[in-house]
């Protein structure tokens, strides 16, 4: 099946269906149910209106508004003045958004989607992974942080660029990590955002593998879907796969699985994203593919 925004969002479907186990395990109010079932509908409406308007979008400029955005998003917490604590979050009405996971998505498939260019692509977003690395180790955010690292590996290993521009890059990103995590967190975990899996497994093992099933089935759903569609989608579900390890810790929200609107609303707008950034990914591929027979 070819990766479209109805498939991604079957997939999502799971994962969703875990955070619900895992708000009854938690026993959470009525506010948060509202508003975690206003995110899932509102994920929804983004997925399915990007997939309507997405003729009437240009890959190239769509890539570059994307970036542009996620850099500006980023550095709004920054700007807040002196704070003793993180700062991810931007206010909107009642609810604060927790920014990287609403961004990162579509940012790292706008990356993908614009380093297979040429060179100068690719020397433009390598940097900007590096800017937006540092941003989110300013915050701090550690796992944002490693999950774009890996996620930049597997564009890298998918986009062959030079050793020694990919080696300058990758040590940067390594070193803007370790720095990252090396920042103390003061913020305590809960239950039912960062520690979903050990919530479910303390209630039954049925429960736990039903949760942790329904990560996997995002990670490894999105990985099969970037074989019949933008390769990207195998660098989302590494940035995904990266955060729900980093949750075990306790450490940052299980996405999608766990609470929060973030993660839901930014997978929704990636996976609305989608045919605004396919058209120049596939016939690219195509091309590359034809160029190996006629050599």
């Amino acid at each position: 099946m070819r990766a479209s925004p109805l498939s991604l969002l079957i997939v999502s479907i799971w994962p969703i269906a875990g955070s619900l186990v895992v708000l009854a395990l938690a026993a959470v109010g009525r506010g948060i149910w509202i508003s975690h079932l206003l995110a899932v509908c509102f994920g929804c409406s983004i997925v399915f209106v990007g997939s309507y308007l997405s003729k009437l979008g240009n890959p190239r400029i769509t890539a570059f508004a994307i970036i542009a955005l996620t850099f500006l998003c980023l550095a709004i917490p920054l700007l807040g003045g002196e704070s003793s604590g993180p700062q991810r979050w931007v206010s909107v009405g009642p609810v604060r958004l927790y920014l990287a996971p609403l961004l990162l998505p579509s940012f790292i498939a706008a990356c993908s989607a614009l380093a297979g260019q040429d060179s100068k692509h690719q020397i433009f977003t390598s940097a900007a992974v590096l800017l937006i690395a540092l941003l989110l180790a300013l915050q701090p955010d550690a796992s944002q942080v490693l999950g774009l690292a890996v996620a930049f590996a597997v564009v890298a290993a998918k986009r062959q660029p030079s050793l020694f521009w990919a080696s300058v890059v990758v040590f940067l990103l390594v070193a803007i990590t370790v720095w990252a995590f090396s920042i103390p967190d003061p913020l305590e975990p809960v239950p039912y955002v960062e520690e979903v899996f050990a919530l479910a497994l303390g209630h039954s093992l049925f429960a736990g593998v039903v949760v942790i099933t329904s990560a996997i089935i995002l990670v490894v759903g999105l990985w099969v879907q970037s074989f019949n569609g933008p390769y990207w989608l195998s660098a989302v579900a590494s940035y995904y796969l990266v955060l729900f390890v980093c949750s075990t810790t306790g450490i940052t929200p299980a996405p999608l699985v766990g609470y929060g609107a973030g993660p839901i609303l930014g997978f929704g707008l990636m996976a609305g994203l989608l045919g605004w950034l396919e058209r120049k990914d596939c016939p690219e591929r195509g091309s590359r593919d034809t160029d190996k027979i006629i050599s």
